[in-house]
């Protein structure tokens, strides 16, 4: 090659744009359909994911695949928080592993691979509010306490079925204590225009009172991380068992067997809670 090819070449390449690095870390974020189910399809999109403590961390969403992508973020722990601008969705605070870029001693012999690409997955529950598709069974309402306000992150567990199959459906409560709790097997293999109502084991688990008074302060900054996919009662430090009063639409008490929740397959129905002391 001459010189004057080879000092083109080079003049060429110094013009180029730099290659950007790959992202650090990718978050795959699907619609929640029961515990222990897998992340129901197409990938949730206009989210806003936040580095806790990371200033200036910059997300982009890759168009195809629907990856929420962090370019760069300090190796280590690190908390991403979810939140969706259209309140489609309930917030979701997770931890993930952040691996080093770049090897400690990358010319050192016995100097460790580098680690994976993190990319966990996030599964959303639907926030109170939000439009129900047509024929979807869900429940909404509002929990309160005995003095009328709002309970904000109650746990609402039911026992329902997915593909024929027992499955349970958790979801909680917003800030101001409203939920909408989404069953979507519920009308799976009914032949009639009009399922008969059907009563589902129902449990339900409220913020102890450090975490209730944190939650009043600063609801996004008390949020537990990893909340989804959490057994809740092997967590006493953060939430307690408790029993409730169903009420119907004039507020008064429902004829309802304790720790059964009367639903309509196909169809919304509204459930205000209170609890019982």
């Amino acid at each position: 090659m001459s010189i004057t090819a080879a000092s083109s070449l080079g003049l060429s390449a110094s013009r180029g744009t730099a290659i950007r690095p790959a992202p650090i870390l990718m978050i795959r974020s699907l619609h929640y359909v029961a515990e222990d189910c897998p992340g129901a399809l197409p990938p949730v999109r206009g989210l806003r994911a936040t580095a806790l403590g990371i200033v200036g961390a910059q997300t982009e969403q890759d168009p195809q695949s629907g990856l929420i992508g962090f370019q760069d973020l300090p190796p280590g722990q690190r908390q991403i928080l979810l939140t969706d601008p259209e309140r489609r969705f309930l917030p979701s605070l997770i931890t993930v592993a952040i691996p080093a870029r770049h090897p400690t001693r990358p010319t050192a012999p016995d100097s460790a691979p580098q680690a994976a690409l993190a990319r966990p997955t996030v599964k959303l529950r639907p926030a109170p509010g939000r439009a129900i598709p047509a024929g979807m069974t869900a429940v909404i309402g509002t929990l309160r306490d005995a003095t009328g306000h709002g309970i904000a992150l109650a746990v609402l567990g039911v026992e329902s079925v997915v593909d024929g199959r027992p499955a349970r459906c958790i979801t909680w409560t917003a800030e101001d204590g409203s939920f909408a709790l989404w069953l979507p097997g519920e009308a799976a293999g009914l032949d009639t225009a009009a399922p008969p109502p059907q009563a589902r084991r129902f449990t339900l688990q409220v913020p102890g009172a450090a975490l209730a008074a944190a939650l009043a302060l600063d609801f996004f900054g008390a949020l537990p991380p990893d909340l989804d996919g959490m057994d809740t009662a092997t967590r006493p430090d953060l939430f307690r068992p408790a029993t409730l009063i169903l009420l119907g639409a004039d507020g008064a008490p429902a004829e309802a067997a304790p720790g059964w929740l009367p639903i309509r397959p196909a169809r919304t129905q509204r459930w205000d809670m209170r609890l019982d002391h």
